[in-house]
């Protein structure tokens, strides 16, 4: 996953180099409005897909807990490290069927700490295809970051770079989507940090960074081509205002609905290899390596993500049955 600016300059095999590139990027886009970066991509978005849409909490009737955690560009000094967390599970009120999650990501890329911390809600439509349903859903929480300069920053004597020994601050983060699911395939939109809140205010002339809105369309088909095993084909598209658009395709096969392996190719960026393993209907994690085709290539060892799932059934109360009057009784 390619970082914006101030994302890569901070990701260099120097320490020199990597402040001479940090201060750089600072300077060229100081002129008005900095922004951050992006959120970082998710190979196995899959298995994880109530990090990247709100409408996503509630879609089964299983309570999920999942942890992720991704480190980028192996070998770079400063290069970007993510821990993701979430828990959501279904809920049923007033005879209707809800979901509610909790997410928060801890990002780390050179001197910048950034963490996002999300409560989603998601309302599910009934649909006249009894194996489809359609969920709508929000998140509302906080992004902050912080930036821990060296103490040789002062030395640069520029007042558009933070000479002070830590700056952070935390702004207001909402996000919206839209989730379809069938027994055979599902459809998500969202838009994460749809405010575009502005954070880490500099201490000259009111500069401040601003997170970048970050829009997710993504789809899959479960192929059954045997009793023993399932084809699925995916593909994510990742746009955000300020950096290019990444586009990805891949397909995982299941066997026996406990092991999987995966392949998958993200335009002009990396080919993902993967592997997954349930250790029972409970408990799944999966592990994924990332190979390189930007011009990162043969400068770093890749990038490596590891995830874990634990789920347990939800028994809702059943809905009431909607009963309708004869005219002929009345």
């Amino acid at each position: 996953m390619p970082v914006s600016q101030v994302g890569n300059v901070a990701t260099c095999e120097t320490d020199f180099y990597m402040k001479k590139t940090i201060c750089t990027g600072l300077l060229l886009l100081c002129t008005h409005v900095l922004f951050a970066q992006h959120d970082s991509q998710i190979s196995q978005y899959v298995f994880n897909q109530v990090l990247i849409n709100p409408a996503y909490a509630g879609s089964t009737n299983m309570m999920e807990a999942s942890m992720l955690q991704r480190t980028q560009y192996m070998g770079f000094k400063g290069a970007p490290t993510t821990w993701r967390l979430a828990v959501a599970s279904p809920f049923r009120l007033l005879d209707a069927d809800h979901g509610a999650a909790f997410t928060m990501m801890s990002d780390k890329i050179g001197y910048f700490d950034k963490m996002d911390f999300n409560f989603s809600y998601a309302y599910w439509f009934d649909l006249k295809d009894q194996s489809a349903k359609l969920g709508v859903g929000i998140s509302l929480g906080g992004t902050s970051y912080k930036i821990s300069p060296p103490a040789d920053w002062a030395g640069l004597n520029d007042e558009a770079i933070p000479t002070q020994a830590e700056s952070s601050s935390v702004g207001f983060d909402m996000g919206l989507g839209v989730y379809y699911k069938h027994e055979s395939y599902f459809g998500s939109l969202s838009c994460l940090h749809l405010n575009q809140p502005k954070v880490l205010k500099l201490e000259s002339g009111g500069k401040a960074l601003q997170v970048d809105r970050t829009f997710y369309l993504s789809g899959g088909y479960t192929w059954q081509t045997t009793e023993e095993f399932e084809v699925q084909p995916t593909g994510l598209l990742m746009v955000s205002t300020f950096t290019r658009p990444q586009f990805g395709l891949g397909v995982n096969v299941y066997y026996m609905q406990k092991y999987n392996v995966g392949l998958a190719y993200r335009v002009m960026d990396a080919i993902t290899v993967s592997f997954g393993l349930a250790i029972d209907e409970s408990f799944r994690f999966g592990a994924a390596y990332e190979y390189p085709l930007s011009k990162l290539l043969g400068s770093n060892g890749g990038t490596f993500e590891v995830f874990a799932n634990y789920a347990f059934e939800i028994k809702l109360p059943k809905r009431k049955e909607k009963r309708y009057k004869s005219i002929r009784f009345l």
